[in-house]
């Protein structure tokens, strides 16, 4: 093999298993836990992992202690298009620790999968594009081109960590967010929508429960509702995508056994379509809930939403970059992957509502893994898809493959 050979990127020990598993562990074992843990720390350790490649890094913080890290490795062979890949660092909490055969936080390996909160949602992600960054890092003078890296905060909670990287100058022509797809590309995704539903009643002894509200047993009623609703969502049709949903994710309320509750609360999850806003939600399903006051006069409810809406996106499905990247996960993998949608949300939608870049969602391991105990990845798919971005690159790169082989 020539020099030349021995610098491809394709062949590079940072697309290995070894390595990302490496990296890959490092993230798992840092906690970012939204709410909880502040991403400051697992930034540190990305800006540890880049620091040597000689990248321009920043931190950029959107709140204090909610630190996100952007990336730029600038080609030295002329003026090709600026690429972003992009990941979240924060993850959800822990449900229950004994549901668990690994610790949460450990990093372990058994029978080819890493174990781990964040593993697959998505800290595989930002090991692909840490991976990524070191296979290319040797040639950046031959590349024509910008590689941006996003490591945004806040995601879980549609908080503006990517909003803030694209404000301070991490932009660029197209991009790619590393969310689990199992390999496959997915040019559209759902959005979501948090809502309270606040229910107000009468507090009073429980031996004299009938001279009180007790809005616990209100719920059953306002649960019929969201049922009845959650079941015209799903009718709603698109293309490539599972219609919207209205989904009861927490319920709290009550201070006392032999007390009747003077308030309960109930969480929805609101998955929201590429067309819809969501903006009005609460307002629409606050209506329906008032149509209640007809039966129940002492029916005190009110909805608000959580936080500002995580809008859904797209592209064509036949957009240029989705079908590239099709092209090569068939020759770097050999394996065929298929056009699809995304049913969670992400930050896609700032990159392609907000910045107005052409962007697809590709990544490593399963959603069906992500928020669950045992939350797992397949090493070989972090592999893989480091194999994957960064022959992709290197097409859009215009990487001088003189000498190398292929």
């Amino acid at each position: 093999m020539s020099a030349d050979a021995e610098l491809d990127p394709r062949h590079s020990a940072a697309l290995g298993e070894p390595f990302v598993t490496e990296v890959l562990r490092s993230l798992v074992q840092t906690r970012s836990v939204n709410p909880g843990t502040p991403e400051s720390g697992v930034a540190d350790v990305i800006k540890g992992w880049l620091d040597p490649l000689g990248m321009e890094v920043e931190l950029v913080e959107f709140a204090e202690g909610r630190t996100s890290v952007g990336a730029r490795m600038r080609g030295g062979a002329g003026d090709g298009p600026a690429v972003i890949l992009n990941g979240h660092t924060d993850t959800v909490p822990i449900d229950d620790a004994t549901r668990w055969d690994f610790d949460p936080f450990g990093g372990e390996v058994h029978e080819g999968n890493l174990y781990g909160r964040g593993s697959c949602d998505m800290k595989a992600g930002l090991a692909v594009q840490i991976a990524v960054a070191h296979a290319l890092a040797p040639v950046v003078d031959r590349l024509s081109g910008s590689l941006i890296l996003h490591f945004a905060a806040g995601e879980e909670r549609g908080e503006p960590g990517t909003l803030s990287l694209l404000e301070a100058g991490f932009t660029g022509d197209l991009g790619i967010v590393t969310e689990p797809t199992e390999l496959n590309v997915a040019t559209a995704t759902r959005g979501a929508m948090f809502l309270r539903v606040r229910l107000r009643g009468r507090s009073i002894h429980a031996s004299r429960a009938r001279l009180g509200v007790n809005p616990i047993g209100q719920l059953r009623h306002v649960l019929g509702v969201i049922d009845e609703y959650d079941r015209e969502l799903a009718g709603r049709s698109h293309p490539l995508l599972p219609g919207g949903s209205c989904t009861p994710t927490v319920v709290t309320g009550g201070v006392k056994e032999n007390a009747v509750p003077d308030w309960c609360e109930l969480l929805l999850d609101r998955r929201l379509l590429p067309s819809e806003d969501g903006n009005g939600e609460a307002a629409v399903l606050q209506e329906r809930l008032d149509r209640l006051k007809a039966d129940d006069p002492d029916l005190d409810v009110e909805v608000t939403a959580m936080f500002p809406p995580i809008e859904g996106a797209e592209v064509a499905p036949d957009s240029p970059l989705a079908l590239r990247l099709l092209d090569v996960v068939r020759k770097t993998t050999g394996r065929t992957a298929v056009i699809y949608g995304s049913p969670f949300g992400s930050d896609v939608r700032n990159l392609v509502r907000d910045a107005g870049i052409e962007a697809v969602t590709f990544g490593p391991g399963s959603v069906e893994q992500a928020h669950a105990p045992n939350e797992r990845v397949p090493i070989d798919q972090v592999s893989d898809a480091s194999r994957v971005l960064t022959a992709l690159l290197l097409e859009y790169f215009q990487f001088d493959q003189s000498g190398t082989t292929a």
